[in-house]
């Protein structure tokens, strides 16, 4: 167990060190590609202080990692019968209160309801896939219990804190009461997490980078559709983008183990699931971006002596930065092609096999590593700001499945996927 701890100490850090290279850069992004158009000297900075507060709490995540242990055990120690649910309710507070201003007539800084309802939809939408991609591409294990693998981050302290960053964002301006009440409250969340012993201090803190982050992101996809420059073309411009896809595979891979001198075979029938990507071109051609997958891989087996009652299906996650090229076809129309790598995690899924009696061969495992991807997409452009992804994708990965006391799939996992959803384009 402890060197597992260990692994799962740096798979964590590595994990963190793709978020810093894969999603902050966004929110330098946003600017204007035409060497005609001029901003004020402070402009930059500006789009930069926006990732300060997200990368020092990754970081510090990262530093408090290493006293994980000791925190809870102080926890135990002085706490032991802390155990309240009001953070279930706090969590959407300040989200409650943006919706609750605006209703009583304050004008924040959204101009209609459809601007300030909009910010929220991405902004939740982004605190989601981070929230069910991160849990389980990481696989941690609770405070509390060694068989819950959903620790990190918290996803509770992730809602905290978007929500305070939309109570910020809306109305920091009208009064700095309104961003301190926000915050303040989301923190109470993020500690009561802790004293609950329902997540690590580490969990917390990357958590709270990431609903800032969340909250950032979209109020950029907004201020992009609602605010920017109209008739941008990708000739015009630097095809800088974040967007929302459905992922659909036809292929994956098919394995089988050896079960007292019998071959069971598995084979992928198909997978569904969806992406959250982003790009960033300080070049014409040439941009860095990051990905987040998460796959649900369908499997069957024909053999006779396996109690097959439905379909069974494993989860596939991974985080992955890396490089894009790109090359305009036309005003609307934009080819270009990618390659990451990062990390990726798997959940294994269950099997009875029945003889004489019914024996568990597989079971819900958690294994982790390293995940690569390559392909090509194609970008149309829809109107202004909003454009159509079509991508045709390989990834693999050796987070391979296991199987409970007969080894495991002694081969890379991969699939071929498909791909459709919107962009946002961030110029």
């Amino acid at each position: 167990m402890p060197k597992r701890n260990h692994w799962g100490r740096r798979f964590r850090s590595g994990l963190i060190t793709s978020l810093l290279l894969s999603f902050p850069f966004l929110l330098f992004g946003a600017t204007e590609a035409d060497s005609t158009q001029t901003y004020p000297p402070y402009y930059k900075w500006e789009l930069a202080k926006k990732a300060i507060a997200p990368t020092s709490l990754f970081l510090s995540s990262t530093l408090i990692g290493h006293f994980d242990n000791e925190i809870r055990d102080f926890r135990n120690e002085r706490f032991p019968n802390y155990h309240y649910s009001y953070d279930d309710f706090l969590q959407v507070a300040p989200g409650i209160g943006v919706i609750g201003l605006r209703c009583a007539g304050i004008q924040g800084r959204s101009q209609s309801w459809s601007e300030m309802l909009s910010a929220i939809a991405f902004s939740s939408l982004t605190s989601v896939a981070f929230t069910v991609g991160l849990k389980n591409t990481t696989g941690r294990t609770r405070p509390y219990s060694q068989y819950e693998r959903n620790s990190f981050p918290s996803g509770h302290t992730i809602t905290a804190f978007t929500s305070a960053t939309l109570l910020h964002k809306e109305y920091g301006k009208v009064s700095p009461w309104y961003s301190v009440g926000g915050y303040a409250c989301a923190s109470f969340v993020g500690i009561s997490r802790v004293l609950n012993n329902k997540h690590w201090a580490s969990d917390v803190l990357a958590g709270a980078g990431l609903g800032i982050l969340s909250g950032e992101i979209g109020y950029l996809i907004n201020d992009q559709l609602f605010h920017s420059p109209k008739n941008s073309t990708y000739r015009d411009g630097y095809p800088s983008f974040f967007g929302l896809n459905a992922a659909f595979s036809p292929i994956g891979k098919a394995f089988e183990i050896e079960h007292y001198q019998e071959k069971l075979r598995f084979k992928q029938r198909y997978g569904y699931g969806y992406t959250l990507e982003g790009a960033y071109f300080p070049f014409k051609h040439i941009g860095i971006g990051g990905k987040m997958t998460a796959l649900y891989n369908i499997f069957e087996s024909d053999n006779p002596t396996l109690n097959l009652e439905s379909d069974y299906k494993t989860k596939n996650y991974s985080i992955a930065p890396g490089l894009y090229l790109t090359q305009p076809l036309s005003r609307r129309l934009l080819i270009g092609c990618k390659c990451l790598f990062g990390l990726g995690g798997c959940f294994s899924f269950n099997v009875d096999k029945v003889e004489e009696t019914t024996d568990r061969i597989l079971f819900d495992e958690y294994t982790y590593g390293w995940s690569m991807e390559g392909g090509a997409f194609l970008h149309y452009l829809l109107c202004d700001r909003l454009a159509l992804n079509f991508a045709s994708n390989y990834t693999t990965s050796n987070a391979r499945y296991e199987f409970f006391e007969f080894g495991g799939n002694k081969t890379n996992t991969h699939n071929l996927l498909f791909e459709i959803g919107l962009n946002v384009m961030l110029q």
